[in-house]
């Protein structure tokens, strides 16, 4: 045997003295397992990085090779340091890891089954033999070599942790549990197999067992941070939104100032209806951030959840205490419009430096605010000064033109937007046209207009939808169908044109069968768009399917919380569910928009129709 191959040390001979001692004064103990002991005492003495004094400098180059990337020199290295120490399980087993490196797998397998060949109970050898072969896509011989190398080292969690992998990646979930099971009563404290499975299988979609291998992994440990964070996500997505944010809450225990499950916790408050522990969450994320862009994402949280108020409060705040900074001044100029608070928005919008990447739309949100505030002098003069930047933009001149008819000048206003259409017809101006004579009280001329523009363009959609929306509006359902109907004939997949026949169909309480048809194939083009689903709401409203009308429009106010028609229709339709509360609150939410809003109103007395409905409400329902 090789000198390099012996690994005894000298034993004191008091030592020995002492054993013999205690041998003959000791009782008679319990039969020892040789073969065990063999076992082991082999697996140990072959552990240890020795290798010979002539190949340590080729070792050593080797490993410094593989630091830097260089695995084909590293390789040639251990082939040097195996010619003076052959047979060496360590340079091995180095060698079989540099092969499978540059992907020589054929390569690394050979020098690793030589490994264990040479020393079958060598634990590195096995495991880095096992790797290659799942690398080679042979689980089923690389399962082989984990079972033995848990063998040798039953309280290892490495092969556990590969062989649960393994399990993991032919979708075997449950005997991947069951390996991680194996390793918690080999290693009763050991948390890291239920951990990693749990996040593993998290990531694959399976909730349920992700859900418990974290929750036995926080049963060893309470306040592992990462399992709690994860645990928090499988909640919400399952609803749990109270378990979620308590999971959350155990993990800032242990980390107060991770900016992440703040925010979350903060949102999941949010969702909860608690605004009061949301705002606590938040005020201590941007307490620390100090970040502008920060404070615009928590606005925008509060405005999603219809807490204009929080929103605003945020970002005034992060105005005034750090100087601000384009996008806060411009999102806070945003959210005071929303709230009609015209003056303080233009205020808002002024604050946009000229250098800004934002200011050319910041000017045009200015004007438009200061219109809206009856300062029609500096409005005009803004608007104007825009639509010069970008000639041609057309929501600038519909802007210009209300603008120029809220100032008195509605000749110039019609002029503006006659010579935007003869550019091109083009929905938007055609409306803006037609709205702006309607207002005026030329509701004929809007229709002349309109069927002017049919002929002169009679293969573009765009003048057929328009006028199918002023018919309507002016009570002449037949007219608008018959004209829709002619949009779909030249564009069959026009989304707004499916929608607005499906919920005409509905509203007149027949063929409903198609008007569902029209309206999912709306849904199919655009999906998650507030309005069609909140037709698809209304279709289910009128066959007399309440649940699943709650369910549509319950969407679509999700997405479009300052619709007035929509959060009226969810409140009918919670009403005849037989959930008053919720009638009465989105009914109340309809009630406020349209006190910000009146010209959102339709029909024009909606404000009145949902006050009697709240009149209507049973006794002890809110509105009362």
């Amino acid at each position: 045997m090789r000198p390099s191959r012996l690994h005894t040390r000298a034993v004191p001979l008091l030592v020995l003295l002492g054993w013999a001692s205690a041998a003959m004064s000791a009782p008679r103990r319990a039969p020892v397992d040789r073969t065990a002991m063999r076992e082991a005492i082999a697996a140990a003495a072959v552990t240890d990085k020795q290798v010979s004094p002539a190949s340590y400098a080729h070792d050593l180059r080797a490993q410094l090779l593989s630091l830097e990337g260089r695995h084909h020199e590293a390789a040639d290295a251990l082939r040097l340091a195996l010619a003076t120490d052959e047979g060496n399980p360590y340079l091995l087993t180095h060698l079989g890891e540099e092969y499978s490196l540059v992907g020589d797998l054929v390569r690394a397998e050979a020098a690793l089954r030589r490994v264990v060949a040479l020393h079958p109970h060598y634990y590195p050898g096995r495991m880095m033999l096992a790797r290659v072969l799942l690398e080679a896509r042979r689980p089923a011989r690389a399962e082989v070599q984990l079972r033995q190398a848990l063998r040798l080292k039953p309280r290892e969690p490495q092969a556990y942790l590969l062989l649960a992998q393994l399990h993991l990646d032919a979708r075997a979930h449950a005997q991947a549990v069951l390996v991680v099971e194996q390793l918690a009563r080999a290693l009763p404290g050991e948390i890291s197999g239920y951990r990693q499975l749990g996040l593993a299988l998290a990531e694959r979609g399976d909730a349920e067992r992700a859900r418990r291998m974290l929750s036995r992994a926080l049963e060893r440990d309470p306040g592992d941070v990462e399992s709690l964070n994860v645990l928090a996500r499988l909640h919400e997505k399952a609803g749990a939104l109270k378990e979620a944010e308590d999971a959350l809450a155990r993990a800032l225990e242990r980390d107060p100032d991770n900016a992440a499950m703040l925010e979350s916790a903060g949102r999941l408050a949010l969702r909860g209806g608690s605004s009061v522990r949301a705002r606590a969450y938040f005020d201590r994320l941007l307490a620390q951030a100090g970040d502008s862009d920060l404070a615009v994402r928590v606005a925008l949280v509060f405005l999603s959840a219809h807490d204009s108020d929080a929103a605003l409060a945020v970002l005034d705040a992060a105005r005034e205490g750090r100087g601000g900074s384009a996008r806060l001044s411009f999102s806070a100029g945003l959210v005071h419009e929303r709230m009609r608070h015209f003056t303080r928005a233009a205020a808002a919008y002024a604050e946009v430096p000229d250098t800004a990447s934002l200011a050319s739309d910041a000017r045009a949100r200015e004007g438009i605010c200061l219109s809206q505030a009856g300062e029609h002098a500096r409005a005009l003069a803004l608007l104007r000064a825009s639509l010069a930047e970008r000639p041609g933009d057309t929501e600038r001149e519909i802007q210009l033109a209300r603008a120029l008819e809220r100032a008195g000048e509605s000749e110039p206003a019609l002029t503006l937007l006659r010579e935007a259409n003869a550019r091109g017809a083009q929905p938007e101006l055609l409306e803006a046209l037609a709205g702006t004579l309607k207002r005026l009280g030329r509701a004929g001329q809007a229709l002349d207009v309109l069927r002017e523009a049919v002929s002169r363009t009679p293969r573009d959609p765009a003048p057929r939808y328009v006028l199918a929306t002023v018919l309507l509006e002016q009570g002449d359902e037949a007219g608008a169908l018959t004209w829709m109907r002619s949009v779909l004939r030249m564009e069959p997949d026009h989304p707004a044109a499916l929608n607005f026949i499906g919920y005409l169909l509905a509203q007149r309480g027949r063929d409903f069968a198609e008007a569902e048809r029209l309206v999912r194939r709306a849904l199919a083009l655009r999906p998650d768009t507030g309005s069609f689903l909140d037709s698809l709401g209304w279709i289910h409203y009128r066959r007399g399917d309440y649940a699943r009308a709650v369910q549509a429009l319950a969407r679509a106010a999700e997405l479009e919380p300052e619709e007035p028609v929509i959060l009226e229709h969810l409140g009918d339709a919670y009403q005849r569910a037989a959930r008053p509360d919720e009638a009465a609150g989105a009914w109340r939410r309809a009630l406020e928009v349209l006190a910000r809003t009146p010209e959102a109103a339709e029909p024009r007395d909606q404000r009145t129709l949902i006050e009697r409905k709240l009149k209507m409400l049973p006794t002890g329902a809110p509105g009362r």
